[in-house]
């Protein structure tokens, strides 16, 4: 089972060749984490953009242009558009965002005429390395970048993509907290009679191949500390590696404080579409960029 960050890139080294195809890169940090992509991993890339943008980009970051395949596409529109079509054509396996806003290209993603769809529920996988952990540090965050206001049948959806990122990772089992703001199930709390629900049916066996437990509050499901002293009595509290939030903004803000406030490492893909698509932040450093393009191999090298 890969364990941490190191383990992922050291594994992701020895995986067959994928080609990125990135839409619109333009900032110093993408360019970075491109060139060592292509130094340190089995990786090549398709940039398409502002081929003059892209050149100068590469040459600060210390890249050689002619190992990488650049395409002149100055329009934001029909660079993601000839991002996609690399895609389709089965160029690329993996699609990454540069400069250009999410909504937009998750839109033309979702467009049926563009036949990256499958039918599931497309959902954003945060990965933190939890530094106080021994054994698997990774934590798992969904959905901080894709589903709104998730309902009990988005939400066995977003346990199944995690369960299929973490099962990708070697995690055969991985134990699943459906985070509340507390571990009592309230009727008038209704993520809490979610994670109920979700509870039993992993019990049921109609969630398979994890362990899924809640409701949980945050500290009981990632504290051993906190969760004897709640007196929870669960293979999961305490242990969590998956944590399914209520909604959006809970899992988007949970997600960013890793960073911000812990200053930890990170990686995101989502999956559910036809290939696995990164959706790295504009802000985000180029070792979390580095990362991303790390699980999206992973999760490409996974589904073959």
């Amino acid at each position: 089972m890969i364990q941490d960050f190191d383990q992922l890139l050291a594994h992701v080294a020895t995986l067959p060749t994928r080609r990125v195809v990135v839409v619109n890169p333009s900032n110093a940090e993408t360019f970075s984490a491109v060139v060592e992509s292509r130094d340190r991993l089995n990786v090549e890339f398709d940039l398409v953009g502002d081929s003059e943008l892209i050149l100068r980009g590469l040459h600060d970051a210390g890249g050689n242009s002619g190992r990488f395949r650049i395409h002149d596409q100055k329009e934001i529109h029909a660079a993601l558009q000839f991002s996609l079509s690399l895609v389709r054509s089965g160029e690329a396996a993996i699609l990454m965002k540069g400069s250009l806003d999410t909504a937009t290209m998750m839109k033309a993603v979702l467009a049926e005429e563009n036949g990256l769809r499958t039918g599931r529920l497309l959902s954003d996988i945060f990965i933190m390395e939890y530094p106080n952990r021994t054994g698997n540090k990774f934590v798992m965050i969904t959905d901080g970048g894709m589903t709104l206001a998730p309902d009990l049948s988005n939400k066995i959806e977003l346990v199944k993509n995690a369960v299929e990122v973490a099962h990708a990772l070697g995690n055969t089992n991985p134990k699943v907290a459906i985070l509340s703001a507390t571990e009592f199930v309230l009727p008038n709390l209704p993520s809490t009679l979610d994670a109920a629900a979700l509870s039993k049916m992993n019990d049921r066996g109609q969630i398979r191949g994890c362990v899924v437990d809640g409701p949980l509050a945050l500290d009981n499901a990632l504290s051993p500390d906190a969760a004897e002293e709640k007196g929870i009595v669960s293979p999961v509290a305490g242990r969590a590696e998956i944590l399914v939030a209520a909604n959006i903004e809970s899992a988007n803000s949970l997600a960013k404080s890793t960073t911000y406030f812990a200053n930890m490492r990170l990686a995101h893909v989502i999956v559910g579409a036809r290939i696995p698509i990164l959706i790295p932040s504009r802000a985000d450093k180029g070792d979390a960029k580095l990362l991303s393009i790390a699980m999206g191999i992973v999760m490409s090298c996974a589904a073959s």
